[in-house]
């Protein structure tokens, strides 16, 4: 099973914000290959200037080096000229940004779902033409009482 990570979900994870036990949970059944996690390297550049332009410069650099030192149990993904392409055109297509665009490309070409919970991706995800997993605001989830 591949899961796509867009910005989102390892801002998410990073800042500790709800979900990101999610997040963690789906990194641990990476590391056991349990499950493949893809993040396409336009949005690993879309972390690193969020971090910059939130003044978390240090932050960043230090992101950097760790995903240059392969220590996340993901795979980035480069911008191959077929995926450029892609992404081109879902941009075209929908109302999202030209960093998500590469997101889906990539969830595409290899049928995972992507991890998020980008309002704009997850409109496109509903359309029916990509597979979802939207992080959920707690992990586990609760039973409803």
């Amino acid at each position: 099973m591949v899961k796509i990570f867009d910005a989102y979900a390892v801002l998410c994870w990073m800042q500790e914000e709800p979900g990101s036990s999610y997040i963690e949970h789906l990194l641990d059944q990476a590391e056991k290959e349990v499950i493949k996690i893809q993040i396409s390297a336009i949005n690993i550049g879309e972390i690193f200037y969020r971090l910059v332009k939130s003044g978390h410069s240090k932050e960043a650099a230090s992101f950097l080096m760790d995903v240059k030192k392969k220590i996340f149990p993901w795979r980035v993904m480069p911008a191959s000229n077929t995926r450029i392409w892609e992404a081109a055109k879902l941009k075209g297509e929908y109302r999202i940004s030209y960093a998500d665009a590469f997101a889906l490309a990539l969830a595409r070409k290899t049928g995972g779902a992507i991890v998020t919970r980008d309002p704009e991706i997850i409109e496109v995800c509903n359309s029916g033409r990509f597979l979802l997993d939207q992080i959920p605001s707690e992990w586990p989830l609760q039973a409803k009482k």
